[in-house]
C-alpha cells in the first residue's frame, strides 16, 4: 500500500512506494520467461494442423 509522506524540503506530500520488489512479481516474471523459453525450444514434427498430407488432421475442410 502506498503511504503519504511529508517531505521537509517544501515539496509537499508525495506518494512513496515500497523500495523492494515483491516475491510474487519476481516469481511471476521468472515463470513467464521460463514458459516462453520452453515454448520457443519446442520442435513439433507431428503437426497435423495442415492439409499437406492425406489422412486425418485437425483442420479438415467441410464437405
Amino acid at each position: 500500500m502506498n503511504a503519504i509522506v511529508e517531505l521537509n524540503d517544501g515539496l509537499g506530500a508525495v506518494f512513496a512506494t515500497g523500495g523492494g520488489v515483491s516475491l510474487g512479481l519476481l516469481s511471476s516474471l521468472f515463470g513467464a520467461v521460463a514458459l516462453g523459453v520452453f515454448a520457443l525450444l519446442q520442435e513439433d514434427g507431428s503437426n497435423d494442423d495442415d492439409d499437406s498430407s492425406p489422412g486425418g488432421g485437425l483442420m479438415q475442410p467441410v464437405a
